[in-house]
């Protein structure tokens, strides 16, 4: 059977390795904005895309 200190050395490095794989309120938070933002841009760009080959059939 294991030792204590080899179980916590291997729930420690466990537990740091997982770490690095969750995010936080602020990170869901924070990638939601860019999405936001990156839609609000892709949603211009298509409708002066729209704008433009109305204009230009016309």
């Amino acid at each position: 059977m294991a030792s204590v200190d080899e179980r916590m050395t291997v729930l420690e490095t466990r537990f740091d390795t997982e770490l690095k794989h969750l995010a936080t309120k602020a990170d869901l938070k924070d990638l939601e904005m860019r999405l936001f933002v990156r839609l609000g841009g892709l949603i211009a760009v298509a409708t002066g895309v729209v704008v433009a080959a109305m204009r230009f059939w016309q």
